[in-house]
Parts: structure tokens; C-alpha cells; sequence
């Protein structure tokens, strides 16, 4: 291996280092290209955040307190209120449980540009159910707690859910009054998560070339910014995280990345994140295999191969750079690269190849830690 393809190594950035090292740690992200920002449990088992500086220093926040966000406080939680903290991510957002609704709070004056009710339009015609807004202020919104489980803690039991996306889903993709987000919007994504992600150093845990991964991204971005096919309404950021069901009723949350996109961003996001499932072991091989089946039918029906492959691969590299900030991916994350390599190289094909390798889960990978799959926002 020659020296400007030498895989580096995260142990040589201090934040890293440091992050590497955080006892109870569940998640992390670049902080602006410098550092680090994270959550973890502490001692108490408490959901905490901080920071980690480009030298290494931790600075972490009191439990439930963030400067940034001015309406979070102890006193939401239990013993005083009752409240769960379910999400801190120093300086940017927070998620509260309550019996009856989620508190989403934010900077302020953010809530204002949450929850717009034009972004649930599409969703509901469709006939999926969507959080209604129960309350807001400048710097926080609470929305209804939706009833079901996700579909990625169902796992194997979620199939009856995933047959109803399958139905309702075409009735979502029509023109919309939403932002817009092309192809070229979708490689400036996925382009800044692997500029963080190799800057910081942390991509030594996916045990490849660092020059074949960076080639593989700038291959995929020139696919998606090549012409695509007409926009429609999107969700943008559709994973099995995001979709509820309860038997009956079949839920969608997070709507403000919703947009104007070409049909196959979400087809492809969502069937990353079903082989991401498999990969970490919590999707066994003929639930798989049957959810991917379904999948590839209600996408033929929406859009072409080429850029199903596109937003697919796009998907799968960006998940590369998001993973590997957390812990408990070594298990799966090598291996995972591996293939998504090996699918970009397969020449426009790579909808079709991984239906013939399925990803596998790397021994240990259903016990390790491997948080909420997440997109880039």
C-alpha cells in the first residue's frame, strides 16, 4: 500500500482519541470540521452531551442543560416533571418523552420553521398518519405521541408494516408545494460527510483505502448530479426509524427534511437503511430478503434504474461516514465498506447485485452499539 493510500489513523487526532475512549458513549458527530459533539451515558445512567475540541478537551453539559437551548431544563424530568431525555446533541436540539407527546426543543427562534403543516400534505393524502402539533414556542414544539414501534425495533415482526408502505407509497410521490432538492443538493450531502469524516480521521474503522473510498464518493456524486427524472414529494430522510406501526396504522415522523426530489432518493435511502438492518443483525435473512423484494417492486413502479442506483449507493457511502463516528461499528462497518465498493464498481448495476449479495451481519453485530441510523442535516 502506498503512502497516500495508508488508511489513517483515528487514533492520531486527539478528538478522536479522546472521543474512542468516552465511557458510555452512544453517539457522536463533526462539530463544523473541528471537533466533536456527542452523547453518552454517565454513571447514573443519565443521557448526557458535550463537546470534544480539536485538541482533545472534553466539556461536558450539565444533565439536561444546554445554553443553546433555552427551554430545556432538569425540571421536564423525572422526579420533578415527567419527561424522558431521549436525544441532546450539545448546542442544536433536544428530545423530551412525556406520556402523551414528544418535546422537540431547539435554538431560539428555530421551532417556528418546524412542523410546517405543507409538509405533511403529501403524507397524509397517502393515507400514512403524522404527528399533529400540540403546542410550540420560539424555542420549542410539542407534537403527539403516535402510537406502534418502529419499524427497525420490529425487526423480523415488522413485515405487515412494510406491506403497507409498499401500498400507501405511491400516493405520496405527486407534485407538492415543497423546497426543492436535486440530485446535485444530494452529492453536496454526501460529499460534506465525507470531507468531516476524513478530516476528522475516523474512517480507519472502515478498513479500506482511503483512496478508493474518496474515489467511490466522487464517483457516486457525478451520477447523481448527472439529469435525473422529475421531482415529486419527498420525505428525504425515510428509514425504518422513522415509520411507526402498531398493526393497524402505519406512521411517519420527522417531516421537516421534506421536499421536491426525484422518487429515488427516498427508495434508495430506505433500502440502505433495510441492508444497514441486516448488517447490524437486527433483520434476519428471509425477513430481508422479503422486505428488499417488496421494495424493488414498489420502486419499479416509480423510478428508473440509474438513479435508483445512484441514491442507493449515495446512501450507503453516506452511512459509511455517519457510522463511523460511533462506537460498536467494527463489527459490521468493514465489511459493510467492502461491499459498497464493490456494488459502485459494478457498473450501473448495483439495484440488481444487492439482491444477489445480501449484506450479512458480521459475528457480534446484533450486541454491539450501533444508535439510530441518522442522515445528514
Amino acid at each position: 500500500m502506498s503512502g497516500a493510500d495508508r488508511i489513517p489513523d483515528g487514533a492520531g487526532n486527539p478528538a478522536v482519541t479522546t472521543l474512542r475512549r468516552l465511557p458510555g458513549l452512544l453517539r457522536a458527530w463533526p462539530d463544523k470540521d473541528r471537533g466533536l459533539v456527542f452523547e453518552q451515558r454517565d454513571e447514573a445512567d443519565r443521557l448526557r452531551a458535550g463537546r470534544i475540541d480539536a485538541d482533545g478537551r472534553v466539556s461536558l453539559l450539565p444533565h439536561a442543560t444546554d445554553p443553546a437551548l433555552p427551554d430545556l431544563s432538569p425540571r421536564l424530568l423525572a422526579p420533578a416533571g415527567d419527561g424522558r431525555l431521549v436525544v441532546h446533541r450539545a448546542g442544536r436540539r433536544a428530545v423530551i418523552l412525556r406520556p402523551d407527546r414528544v418535546r422537540k426543543l431547539v435554538r431560539a427562534g428555530r421551532a417556528g420553521r418546524l412542523a410546517d403543516p405543507r409538509a405533511a400534505r403529501p403524507f397524509l393524502r397517502a393515507g400514512l398518519r403524522t404527528p399533529e402539533v400540540l403546542d410550540r414556542s420560539p424555542s420549542h414544539l410539542d407534537l403527539e405521541l403516535l402510537p406502534g414501534t418502529s419499524l427497525g425495533d420490529l425487526g423480523d415482526a415488522g413485515l405487515a408494516g412494510w406491506e403497507r408502505l409498499t401500498r400507501l407509497w405511491p400516493g405520496v410521490v405527486r407534485p407538492e408545494a415543497l423546497p426543492e432538492h436535486t440530485g446535485a443538493d444530494e452529492a453536496a450531502v454526501l460529499r460534506g460527510w465525507h470531507r468531516r469524516a476524513a478530516r476528522l480521521g475516523v474512517l480507519d474503522v472502515a478498513a479500506v483505502s482511503p483512496r478508493a473510498l474518496a474515489d467511490a464518493v466522487a464517483a457516486v456524486c457525478a451520477r447523481l448530479e448527472a439529469p435525473g427524472q422529475a421531482l415529486a414529494a419527498a420525505h428525504r430522510d425515510l428509514h425504518d426509524g422513522q415509520l411507526l406501526w402498531d398493526g393497524i396504522t402505519l406512521s411517519l415522523l420527522d417531516l421537516d427534511t421534506a421536499a421536491l426530489a426525484e422518487p429515488a432518493l427516498d427508495l434508495g435511502n430506505l433500502v440502505a437503511h433495510v441492508d444497514l438492518m441486516r448488517a447490524q443483525g437486527r433483520l434476519g435473512a428471509a425477513a430481508h430478503g422479503r422486505v428488499g423484494a417488496l421494495l424493488d417492486e414498489l420502486a419499479g413502479g416509480l423510478a428508473g434504474r440509474p438513479r435508483l442506483d445512484a441514491y442507493y449507493l449515495g446512501a450507503r457511502l453516506r452511512l459509511i461516514c455517519v457510522h463511523a463516528f460511533r462506537p460498536g461499528t467494527e463489527a459490521w462497518l468493514p465489511a459493510w465498506t467492502a461491499q459498497t465498493l464493490r456494488l459502485v464498481a459494478a457498473g450501473g448495476h448495483a439495484w440488481s447485485e444487492r439482491a444477489q449479495t445480501p449484506g450479512s451481519p458480521e459475528p457480534g453485530a446484533a450486541s454491539g452499539a450501533h444508535g439510530r441510523p441518522q442522515r445528514a442535516q
